[in-house]
């Protein structure tokens, strides 16, 4: 095995020393290896950042998991369930989950001048987790949710207050309309940009005292619950155990399961559709760099066919020989992919950072290019490359086989 390093670190050598065909090959190969390396760590990790903001989001304004009456939707405010169910503390003290938020949904109007939009107000009480608020917001303050307040504060999304030419603290006047229309007075505290278009347009928050009020419903009534989830569990396997938990409480608790992927399908389908896109681009790059490098390796044979000749008339193995050429071809593969990891984390690092390519938020859902690095999905990628490329490179093996010592020596 050392001989065979001692040949190949040699082969390196002298091909680096001169500008020979292979040694030209070798070097578009570990390019295209660099290449390769770095728009798959690129991909993935963009995919990642997408993933993460959007789930982030989706999450922030209903949480991962809501509880609501059967047969209708999370934003009832005609069947309210009870906020304190006797199943309540048995999901709250899982170990997947953060928090249990009632929460209280009403639709109305709101009408500025000659302006009538539709919207639907999220009725909150003062234990709700207000952090994703917190990130997004860009005016004003978030609102006080107490039944102190003579007039209730209202958040709202930059989109609805353009729309509408409102600025924080002035009056709103929202219509809620069942068979009387009742008028109520509100505040804006504060306004925060989702960059979600269909949620931005409509979603306002304020507190679930008021919009019970609006319900004529008890304290105790709200439209469901949402179940927050701590950072690493999956959805599905926490709604399997909610539901069970569910189904051994009593027949009149009956609480229907919606996930946040069913709530925002569009957005999920998206995010799936680009994890396909991903597979694909993956596919591409391993199938360059794979392609380039059997290309490079055979160039390199075919210049060293004397070599070979004169290997096999001296007893080396088929084998030992093809080993000396594919550890010459893992010195170019371990190269590019040092090099395409460098220039990959640089590209990263500055985009994390610096957010130096812009989305526009209306398609995109964000308004920079995201990225998150996920560690093990790296050193994975690396080491599924070099294994793919490591098994391609085993192609040439055949062409070794077939050379004949006694017509190769006399090649010059």
């Amino acid at each position: 095995m050392n001989t065979n390093i001692f040949i190949a670190k040699t082969l390196w050598k002298k091909d680096s020393s001169k500008k020979s065909l292979a040694g030209g090959s070798a070097i578009i190969a570990g390019i295209s290896v660099a290449v390769s390396i770095m728009v798959m760590i690129l991909s993935i990790t963009i995919s990642d950042g997408f993933k993460k903001e959007i789930k982030s989001k989706t999450s922030g304004l209903s949480g991962e998991i809501m509880l609501h009456s059967p047969g209708v939707e999370i934003t009832t405010s005609q069947y309210p369930v009870s906020s304190t169910p006797s199943f309540f503390d048995s999901i709250a003290n899982l170990k997947s989950v953060a928090a249990v938020q009632p929460y209280v949904y009403r639709s109305a109007i709101i009408k500025q001048k000659d302006h009538i939009q539709g919207v639907v107000i999220k009725g909150v009480d003062s234990f709700f987790d207000w952090s994703f608020f917190e990130s997004v917001l860009k005016e004003g303050a978030l609102p006080r949710v107490d039944t102190t307040l003579v007039n209730p504060q209202v958040l709202i999304s930059r989109r609805l207050a353009d729309m509408l030419d409102y600025s924080v603290g002035e009056t709103i006047l929202i219509y809620f309309i069942d068979n009387s229309v009742k008028v109520r007075k509100f505040v804006l505290s504060g306004i925060y940009d989702a960059q979600l278009e269909d949620v931005d347009e409509s979603l306002l928050i304020s507190s679930a005292h008021t919009l019970q009020s609006v319900n004529n419903w008890s304290s105790n009534e709200v439209s469901g619950l949402e179940v927050k989830l701590k950072n690493g569990y999956e959805i599905p396997q926490t709604a399997v155990i909610i539901e069970e938990i569910i189904e051994e409480a009593p027949l009149e608790e009956t609480y229907f399961i919606t996930t946040v992927d069913e709530l925002f399908p569009h957005l999920f389908d998206w995010l799936r559709l680009l994890d396909f896109n991903v597979l694909i681009i993956m596919f591409l790059m391993l199938a360059v760099a794979g392609f380039n490098m059997i290309s490079g390796l055979l160039i390199l044979l075919f210049e060293k066919i004397s070599m070979i000749g004169v290997l096999k008339s001296l007893g080396m193995r088929d084998s030992s020989i093809h080993k000396i050429f594919l550890i010459r071809a893992l010195f170019l593969v371990l190269g590019g992919m040092f090099i395409g990891n460098i220039i990959a984390f640089v590209l990263v690092i500055i985009q994390q950072y610096y957010k130096v390519i812009p989305l526009d938020p209306s398609s995109y859902f964000v308004d920079h290019v995201p990225i998150y690095i996920n560690w093990f999905k790296i050193l994975l990628l690396n080491c599924g490359a070099l294994c793919v490329i490591v098994l391609l490179l085993m192609i040439p093996s055949l062409f070794i086989s077939k050379i004949s010592p006694d017509k190769t020596v006399r090649v010059k």
